[in-house]
């Protein structure tokens, strides 16, 4: 699928799941899954990726957006409520996908070689 096919897909996750299908060797194979439970994770990485770039950062860290946004759901969860799930092992996946949706953005975060996929982008 191009990239005119896949903006005219109104659902931004299933864009999202389009990508992870498309380009199975840039995802680790339970990500597709993982996104699904858990697309708030990424819509907020992407709200922090975005308030970066428009600081004028040319290359930032995707593990620092990642645990930044641990942090402030800590803080805003009371302890019994049902949390997002910020496993760390996807901060690159979820780097991957934000350069999917943003290809003129390539070289904002570097991607190094996994044990789970194919990392070149």
């Amino acid at each position: 699928m191009n990239q005119l096919a896949l903006d005219l897909v109104p659902d931004r996750k299933r864009t999202a799941q389009i990508f992870v299908e498309l380009r199975p060797e840039l995802f680790r194979a339970e990500f597709k899954d993982w996104l699904s439970k858990n697309w708030p994770v990424f819509e907020a990485f992407e709200r922090e990726a975005h308030k970066v770039w428009r600081r004028g950062r040319a290359h930032y860290s995707a593990r620092t957006i990642g645990e930044f946004l641990r942090h402030e759901t800590a803080l805003a969860e009371l302890p019994n409520e049902l949390q997002l799930k910020l496993n760390d092992h996807y901060w690159p996946d979820l780097a991957r996908l934000y350069i999917c949706f943003y290809p003129e953005r390539r070289g904002f975060f570097e991607f190094r070689p996994g044990q789970s996929a194919v990392r070149a982008m």
